[in-house]
């Protein structure tokens, strides 16, 4: 087989998985992991039963490709606003956004990632844990820098800085994957509002609720 002909089929086999991976994600998206058959995946990918056999050994398998493939994209992307040489607060407010926008760009996959994945045994594998650890690894990257320049408080352990900043935007995306809690937009534009709370999740985070008028009593 000749090299053109061997990254042909490469391509068809990377294109078809995640055909399959598209598939699953919207599929458990709908019914749930456990309510969901490979039937079901395959029906959705218009492909035939039999051939996800052929690239996924069972449906654990898939689920677990759906986050490493997502998960890595995701960290790279932290990756570069860690390493830009933006400010702390154009970092935060960037990691914030970044994380509030999957919601409406890739809502399906958010779904996944926190209902069969981020709240359930899975997410206490190993594999899994060392990969959440990057992301907050990146995170408090951005915290100590912060800290070191003098733009926020040293104080303050910045692990739990971190912890308390991703913590705050975890429940943030949790509330809003679930359809009867999702608020009403005050706005037409909702790629506007998600930047509209992004900023005011970082505002909150670095400078607190206090008005700066409170008196001691």
């Amino acid at each position: 087989m000749t090299s053109s002909s061997s990254e042909r089929v490469h391509r068809v086999v990377v294109d078809k998985r995640q055909v399959i991976l598209d598939a699953a994600t919207r599929v458990f998206a709908g019914k749930g992991y456990h309510g969901s058959r490979v039937s079901d995946i395959a029906l959705e990918a218009g492909i035939a039963y039999g051939l996800v056999y052929h690239y996924f050994k069972n449906k654990e398998e898939i689920l677990n490709s759906i986050f490493d493939a997502q998960w890595a994209v995701f960290l790279e992307t932290v990756q570069e606003i860690a390493l830009s040489p933006e400010v702390t607060e154009r970092k935060l407010l960037a990691i914030a956004e970044l994380i509030l926008k999957a919601h409406r760009v890739r809502s399906d996959w958010v779904k996944v990632l926190v209902f069969e994945i981020q709240r359930s045994q899975r997410f206490a594998e190993p594999d899994r844990l060392r990969a959440v650890s990057e992301l907050f690894k990146l995170v408090g990257q951005i915290v100590r820098e912060g800290q070191e320049l003098r733009v926020l408080r040293d104080d303050i352990d910045p692990d739990l800085a971190c912890a308390v900043f991703m913590g705050g935007l975890d429940i943030m995306v949790t509330n809003s994957v679930l359809p009867e809690t999702v608020k009403p937009s005050a706005s037409s534009d909702e790629g506007l509002r998600y930047q509209e709370v992004a900023q005011a999740v970082v505002e909150i985070f670095l400078g607190g609720m206090s008005s700066g008028e409170a008196s001691c009593r």
